[in-house]
């Protein structure tokens, strides 16, 4: 007689459950792929769109760009003078387009200074009359006053090619190469603003208040620039308030103020109407700024634009030259960041 083995009878219920439960992890398993399939096709569809969002933004600001040289072409004519009165000046807070909009305005780079303008002789009457503006300049804006002789001859001294300092306040390779992360000097002048932060003497917050000295409807306007050619004018028509006010002893002047008030309805014509006598000038002999320092022409400017489409956003800032013949010049851009 053939025994039967008492677990024999569950076998079959047994088999049938795992082949269940395998069942349910290979569901299980089938499901988290196609979730996460899905979710990664749903991303690479989010990025792509981002990307062509970009992209467009990106046409837009060249296109606005395109679109600046000739509004400068037509609006600023060699030789002759240039104000806030003029059409370049006029910024768009809010300009629709396809699935977008765009904002944005030009400055005159001129109305600043120029950073560039410590390279020439170091003592001399010109050097020590843009000495003296930064040092005005700062104590406006509630920086140090006496970092400004230490900052202008560090900067003389990164744009000259000798390895000589200038005076006690000038420093040349020996001090930048003693640092942590050692660096030589460029021994070239300064080709962007933010060079600067290399220079002994300049600290994270004079720049941030030299390069946000006074608001705008657009945001912050910078009285710091680095512009290739040494020398460079101040346009009065053109340079912000503090800009204005560290062009003479006192930061106040009734002169100035009525000047300040009406300089976009009635700017400056000749080069030198500042220094006519009171009430139509502001700037005095005393002053220590000389008539070539300041002027109502320029030959630089700046284009800051944002185009925004849909997720897409690309900042552009455009360096523009205007020549005294032949059409304006894009001499540099960069995004995001003057």
């Amino acid at each position: 007689m053939r025994t039967q083995s008492p677990n024999s009878s569950f076998k079959p219920r047994q088999q049938t459950g795992i082949a269940l439960i395998t069942a349910l992890l290979v569901v299980a398993l089938a499901s988290i792929a196609a979730a996460a399939i899905l979710s990664s096709a749903s991303i690479a569809i989010h990025r792509s769109g981002s990307l062509q969002d970009s992209e467009k933004a990106w046409w837009y600001a060249d296109g606005v760009e395109a679109w600046v040289k000739t509004i400068i072409d037509r609006s600023v004519k060699p030789n002759s003078a240039v104000s806030l009165a003029d059409e370049w000046a006029k910024p768009v807070d809010y300009l629709p387009i396809d699935e977008g909009v765009i904002r944005g305005g030009i400055e005159d780079l001129q109305g600043r200074l120029n950073l560039n303008n410590f390279g020439q002789t170091y003592n001399g009457p010109a050097y020590n009359a843009n000495v003296l503006i930064l040092e005005r300049l700062l104590l406006l804006l509630e920086a140090d006053p006496a970092q400004a002789k230490v900052i202008a001859a560090a900067i003389h001294d990164w744009i000259d090619k000798d390895t000589q300092p200038s005076g006690f306040d000038g420093a040349e390779d020996a001090d930048y190469l003693s640092q942590d992360l050692p660096y030589r000097t460029s021994g070239q002048p300064l080709e962007s603003v933010s060079e600067v932060l290399a220079i002994k003497g300049m600290t994270k917050d004079i720049f941030y208040k030299l390069t946000h000295c006074t608001q705008t409807k657009t945001g912050f306007q910078s009285c710091i620039t680095a512009l290739p050619t040494i020398p460079t004018t101040i346009n009065v028509n053109t340079a912000p308030e503090p800009i204005l006010r560290s062009l003479i002893k006192q930061p106040s002047s009734p002169a100035l103020d009525s000047f300040i008030a009406s300089r976009t309805s009635k700017p400056y014509t000749n080069d030198g109407d500042a220094f006519q006598a009171a009430p139509k000038g502001f700037i005095a002999a005393a002053d220590g700024v000389t008539a070539d320092m300041v002027s109502v022409k320029s030959n630089y400017f700046l284009m800051h634009t944002e185009t925004f489409i849909g997720s897409g956003r690309v900042a552009l800032y455009s360096f523009f030259y205007r020549p005294a013949s032949g059409a304006t010049i894009v001499l540099g851009r960069s995004t995001d960041i003057e």
